[in-house]
C-alpha cells in the first residue's frame, strides 16, 4: 500500500497530556464518550445486580489512561517531569467514588448482570472495538504493520539506536530506554532518548508513518466507517438517555472536565 496518497496526513499529539489523535480515531469513543458508555453500562449492571438483591462493587469515580508509548516517550514535557516512568491520565467520571464492602456472592451476581447486559441490555455499543475482526482494529492492525516495514520508520530506528547507544542509553521493551539510577538521573536519560528522536527525524515521526497508513485505508472503507460513527452517535445517546433517568443532570452530562496527568509512582490509585 502507498501512503504517499495521504501524505499530507498528520497525527496529533498532545505534549502536555501524553495524548496521541491518529485518523481512526474518530470511530472510537473518546475518553468523554468513553465515560459516558461506561456509566451507563454499569447503572444498567447496577439495576440488574440490585434487582436480584444484592450490591454491587462501587466506581471508584475517575477512570486510568495509559500515555501511548508505543514507540516510546516522544512528549519532552511529560520526560522532563517523570523521566522514564510510564505516565497516566486520570479521568474524571460522572460521580465521586464510594466506599462499602461487598461479598464474594454479591460479586458473582455482578459478574452474571455484566454478562446478562452487555450488548443484549445496550445494543447500540460498538461491536469488536477490541477484537480482530472489526474494521477498525483491521486498519489499525494493517498500518501498524506496514509502519513497521515502511523505509522512513526503519531509517528512523536505526538512526535512533546509534544516537542513544552513543549516548550509553540502553533500549528496553523495543522502544523504551532503561531508567536511571535516581529520579534527576532518570529524567537526564529521558532527555537524552528525546534528543535522539528529535535529531533522527522528529519523536512523531512513526506516529505521523501511522496516520498515513491509516489514512490511506480509511479512502476504501468509508461506507463501513459512516455506519460505524452513526452507531457511535447512537451508543453515545443512548447512554447520555440513561444516565438521565438515574439522575445525572445534563449540566453534568455535558461538561468537559479536565483530565490529570502523573508518573505512574505519583498517581497512587
Amino acid at each position: 500500500m502507498d501512503r504517499a496518497v495521504a501524505a499530507d496526513v498528520r497525527a496529533s499529539l498532545n505534549e502536555a497530556t501524553g495524548e496521541v489523535f491518529l485518523p481512526m480515531d474518530k470511530y472510537w469513543y473518546s475518553d468523554r464518550e468513553n465515560t459516558l458508555v461506561n456509566e451507563a453500562v454499569g447503572y444498567l449492571i447496577e439495576d440488574c445486580v440490585k434487582a436480584s438483591g444484592h450490591t454491587i462493587r462501587p466506581s471508584r469515580g475517575y477512570r486510568k489512561v495509559f500515555q501511548d508509548a508505543t514507540y516510546g516517550q516522544w512528549s519532552r514535557v511529560l520526560a522532563a517531569k517523570n523521566g522514564t516512568e510510564p505516565v497516566i491520565r486520570v479521568v474524571p467520571g460522572l460521580t465521586e467514588g464510594r466506599e462499602y464492602q461487598v461479598s464474594a456472592a454479591d460479586d458473582q451476581a455482578t459478574t452474571e448482570c455484566s454478562l446478562r447486559v452487555d450488548r443484549a441490555g445496550f445494543p447500540e455499543l460498538l461491536a469488536g472495538l477490541g477484537g480482530d475482526f472489526s474494521v477498525q482494529q483491521r486498519i489499525h492492525q494493517v498500518a501498524q504493520v506496514l509502519t513497521e516495514r515502511d523505509p522512513e520508520y526503519l531509517r528512523y530506528r536505526a538512526d535512533w539506536e546509534t544516537c542513544v547507544a552513543g549516548k550509553g542509553l540502553k533500549v528496553v521493551d523495543t522502544w523504551g530506554i532503561a531508567s536511571g539510577s535516581n529520579k534527576e538521573d532518570d529524567i537526564r536519560l529521558a532527555l537524552l532518548d528525546i534528543e535522539c528522536k528529535e535529531s533522527s527525524g522528529g519523536a512523531r515521526t512513526p506516529y505521523d508513518i501511522v496516520a498515513q497508513y491509516q489514512a490511506a485505508q480509511m479512502k476504501d472503507h468509508q461506507g463501513e466507517l459512516n455506519a460505524l460513527a452513526e452507531q457511535k452517535a447512537a451508543a453515545v445517546e443512548r447512554a447520555r438517555k440513561v444516565l438521565r433517568e438515574h439522575g445525572i443532570a445534563d449540566a453534568k452530562l455535558n461538561e468537559v472536565p479536565n483530565s490529570k496527568v502523573y508518573g505512574l509512582s505519583d498517581a497512587k490509585l
